[in-house]
């Protein structure tokens, strides 16, 4: 009676662990309901992983935003002159990001393969410029996502402007023609004379779209009059880029948003020179 007992005890074991594996077909059901979960959920991990960036970004920019406020304030509401081109010497005025060129020496279009020798120059550059004085912290220039995704690769290392991911619309200085910067005598807009204050002053430009968006600090915020160039908004953060608009708020704004804005044929957020009718 015994041994049968331990034999019936073991056969009741053994028919349990058969019953306890998974069939081929089990498997396969687990596995195809975990892709398919991964499909649902990895989209949203990622936009969630990219919310601190994006904050960070936003911060930057009101940062930046309070800088040119001050100093509109303190220059008879005058908009410093938005590095549009980079000349050398007076009379063209020091700009919101540098004075002079955006690197230090005069050398055109020769930029250093060296992401060491760029954090050497990278605050010096930086100091020279009229929002230094009221921020005086070099990260606030650099959107999160562009340092840790852009910085040392080609087309970083290639544009001339490596001190900031943000650049100012050219409306300001009305758009200088034919590379001369200085048609209008640097001349700049009242921040009063801008018709809303809801058009954009900063944005994260897609240098994937067109590198010479780096060239200077400023730009025109889309295809370029009688040029080939394309400018446009970096998708930087899942799905468009961060701006500032006049007021200093900054926004989260959809590179399909960006685009119909520029669509607009009369004066809009992105098209507003205000010597112009149509904002171009």
């Amino acid at each position: 009676m015994k041994t049968n007992a331990t034999q019936t005890t073991a056969g009741l074991y053994n028919n349990c662990e058969r019953n306890r594996a998974f069939t081929l077909i089990e498997l396969l059901v687990v596995m195809a309901t975990l892709a398919v979960l991964a499909v649902l959920i990895l989209p949203a991990l990622a936009k969630s992983g990219d919310n601190g960036a994006r904050m960070v970004c936003l911060n930057n920019l009101r940062q930046l935003g309070t800088a040119l406020n001050l100093y509109t304030g303190e220059n008879q509401d005058y908009m410093p002159w938005p590095n549009w081109g980079s000349d050398d010497s007076p009379p063209c005025p020091r700009g919101w990001l540098y004075a002079g060129r955006p690197y230090p020496w005069p050398i055109t279009g020769y930029h250093p393969p060296s992401v060491t020798y760029w954090q050497s120059y990278w605050v010096p550059r930086l100091k020279s410029g009229v929002c230094w004085q009221y921020i005086q912290n070099p990260n606030v220039f650099m959107c999160p996502v562009d340092a840790a995704v852009n910085v040392g690769n080609y087309l970083w290392l290639t544009r001339p402007n490596k001190l900031s991911t943000y650049i100012m619309n050219g409306a300001s200085c009305y758009f200088p023609p034919n590379g001369n910067n200085a048609t209008y005598g640097y001349a700049t807009c009242k921040e009063s004379q801008i018709w809303s204050p809801l058009c954009i002053l900063l944005w994260e430009p897609d240098q994937n779209m067109d590198n010479n968006c780096y060239n200077d600090g400023a730009s025109y915020p889309g295809p370029e009059p009688a040029s080939s160039a394309q400018e446009g908004l970096a998708n930087l953060h899942v799905t468009g880029g961060d701006v500032l608009t006049v007021s200093g708020s900054a926004q989260c704004m959809t590179v399909a948003g960006y685009t119909n804005e520029l669509s607009i044929h009369t004066k809009n957020r992105l098209w507003w020179n205000p010597q112009s009718g149509n904002g171009r």
